[in-house]
């Protein structure tokens, strides 16, 4: 099942606006927009989460309780895990180290660590990955007993398996979990944030308008 609102984005007169779909006037001025040109032709804005399945070899966030589209706020906790090549997520939780295809994360952002210049994982570095992933979950201390939210939790599995992974251009000798948020995590919360935010306006408001004036 698709996820995707499918937010348009389109132009008019004095600024850009949004909506579910295209209105036949223009919220702005009135113009009828089955006749009169729009500025700028609609568009769907980009739908920033994917179905974990879909992102391979990537570290992959979702909110620990509830989704992104309808639960997420800022001071909300973030679950982290890590998918195969084969799109499998591996997560560590108060369940200990487990991993499969669950349902639970249709709607995750996905942050990719290792890419070229076309976004794609190398081969070798694909099989290292699965490698260093695999040897990481067989590791007895991602028990169930030694979990606590605090301290030992799925940011700290994370943390270790980037640790060992060791990718290029990111420090992971002095990475902490702090500063793995910072670095990693928080620009691609911010991003969605603000489709989240357009999203529940058009919830309560059929068209959001962005004027130039704004």
């Amino acid at each position: 099942m698709n996820l995707d609102p499918g937010i348009i984005c389109y132009q008019h007169c004095e600024g850009r606006l949004f909506g579910f779909s295209l209105p036949p006037t223009c919220y702005l001025c009135g113009a009828d927009l089955t006749t009169e040109p729009l500025t700028t032709p609609p568009f769907r804005v980009p739908y920033p989460f994917v179905r974990a399945s879909q992102a391979p070899c990537t570290i992959v966030i979702k909110p620990s309780r509830g989704d992104f589209l309808h639960d997420y706020r800022s001071s909300s906790d973030l679950h982290i895990g890590v998918t195969d090549s084969e799109g499998c997520v591996f997560e560590y939780d108060s369940e200990g180290l487990h991993s499969d295809y669950t349902s639970s994360w249709t709607q995750s952002l996905s942050v990719p660590i290792i890419t070229d210049s076309s976004n794609q994982l190398d081969p070798v570095w694909q099989e290292y990955w699965d490698f260093t992933l695999h040897t990481l979950a067989h590791d007895p201390c991602w028990s169930m007993e030694r979990y606590t939210e605090t301290s030992f939790n799925c940011y700290s599995f994370v943390l270790e398996f980037l640790q060992m992974l060791g990718p290029p251009g990111l420090n992971v000798k002095t990475l902490t979990k702090t500063s793995l948020c910072a670095q990693l995590l928080i620009p691609h919360t911010a991003t969605a944030a603000k489709y989240i935010s357009l999203y529940r306006r058009l919830l309560t408001q059929k068209v959001v308008a962005v004027t130039n004036s704004s």
